[in-house]
């Protein structure tokens, strides 16, 4: 796993050690972030990452200027 754009880009994050993961990947999140890129200003909108798992999504945003990044995860371990 790792932060494929942005300021952070190249960037490893470790897995939970806590559950097992599916994270997104890399071919999934570059499909949505090219949407995304092309319709909003990361550094003006407020993203909710609801069942962040990994927050893997969450550092996308944030590599990518989002200034307002909420990450709920419930599971515990």
């Amino acid at each position: 796993m790792r932060i494929i754009g942005g300021q952070f880009r190249g960037r490893p994050l470790r897995q939970p050690k806590f559950k097992p993961t599916r994270p997104t990947t890399d071919i999934a999140k570059e499909g949505l972030f090219n949407i995304l890129s092309n319709r909003f200003n990361f550094d003006k909108v407020s993203f909710l990452d609801l069942f962040s798992g990994t927050g893997a999504i969450s550092y996308e945003f944030a590599s990518r200027g989002c200034q307002d990044i909420t990450s709920v995860e419930r599971h515990r371990p």
